[in-house]
């Protein structure tokens, strides 16, 4: 039975490598600002996922400690970048229409 959960932690594992590859197309693609951070976001989120995964699949424990910090530093930087975008532009600036305030 053990052998049937590590091959799961695999596939598990190979999933979420193929969709942080698709997050990391998004985040260089673009075509927004805001497609960019929130391809950034979902390498963070699939990475502390990876990060849960190799701890069940090493049954090591202190791992979930770094994940939770992880997650912390993850969410600090998300919020932080959201604020620099925000105060970069801001609508009404001359010069800036409405419909091309995300780009």
């Amino acid at each position: 039975m053990e052998k049937a959960y590590h091959i799961l932690y695999l596939c598990i594992l190979f999933g979420l490598g193929v969709g942080i590859l698709f997050a990391l197309i998004r985040a260089i693609r673009g075509p927004r600002t805001g497609d960019r951070v929130m391809g950034i976001n979902m390498i963070n989120t699939q990475t502390l996922l990876a990060i849960a995964v190799i701890a069940l699949y090493l049954n090591e424990s202190w791992l979930l400690d770094v994940c939770l910090i992880y997650a912390l530093i993850s969410f600090l930087a998300v919020a932080v970048l959201a604020m620099i975008l925000m105060n970069r532009r801001k609508p009404g600036e001359a010069g800036m229409e409405d419909d091309n305030y995300d780009r």
